[in-house]
């Protein structure tokens, strides 16, 4: 039969017994000890210390502020509001002469982020005047070819936001502009509209033909 492992462990332990200590006595043995008292530290230490906090907390502000601004004043929220937004919007931005703005056709049991009416008022727009430069070029109006540069190169200008890379699809502005406003992907998107329309502009309208026919 083999020996048992512990009585092993316990002949070979060069201190086969602890003594023991009552709580109370320990703690007696602890408060009667002499209290240290730590040095003082020189006051260009307090105010190294103080400068140290300080980068900390700017560090953790600059780390949190992007999910804070997620946070706030993101929604979500539910249909009537996105179609009031939706609504508000269409006094504020403009269609081509001959267009009239779309029904905005919203699951009643879904919810959206704050400011999505204003974005899709801004996609609408943003369409229109594209599909109305097209009809322009093919016509030859130069007068409205220029009206609907102007008023897209307005609505890149005033109504989208890039959000930050990495941004989630929900994210809005901390503080979000006072005019209806489309959040585009950190992806390159806004510099290809930039860029389709100073083609455009150039006489090379192709990415407006293939936008305008892939969204109508």
């Amino acid at each position: 039969m083999k020996p048992d492992p512990l009585i092993l462990l316990r002949k070979a332990n060069p201190v086969p017994a602890v003594p023991v200590i009552e709580g109370a006595e320990l703690f007696a043995r602890i408060v009667a000890l002499p209290r240290e008292v730590p040095a003082r530290r020189s006051r260009p230490a307090r105010r190294l210390l103080a400068v140290a906090v300080v980068f900390a907390v700017a560090a953790i502000v600059a780390s949190t502020a992007y999910a804070i601004s997620s946070w706030v004043g993101s929604g979500p929220v539910k249909p009537p509001v996105t179609r009031n937004e939706y609504r508000a919007a269409q006094h504020q931005l403009t269609l081509p002469a001959g267009y009239t703005w779309p029904s905005f056709h919203i699951d009643p049991n879904s919810v959206t982020s704050l400011g999505a009416g204003g974005g899709h008022a801004v996609a609408v727009s943003q369409l229109a005047w594209t599909c109305h430069w097209v009809d322009a070029i093919r016509s030859g109006d130069t007068v409205a070819q220029g009206r609907a540069h102007a008023e897209l190169d307005a609505l890149l200008r005033d109504n989208v936001v890039v959000a930050p890379t990495g941004a989630p699809e929900d994210w809005t502005p901390p503080s979000p502009p006072d005019v209806p406003y489309a959040v585009f992907a950190d992806d390159g998107g806004y510099q290809a509209l930039q860029k389709g329309y100073a083609d455009a502009a150039a006489g090379h309208p192709q990415f407006l033909i293939d936008y305008c026919r892939a969204n109508s």
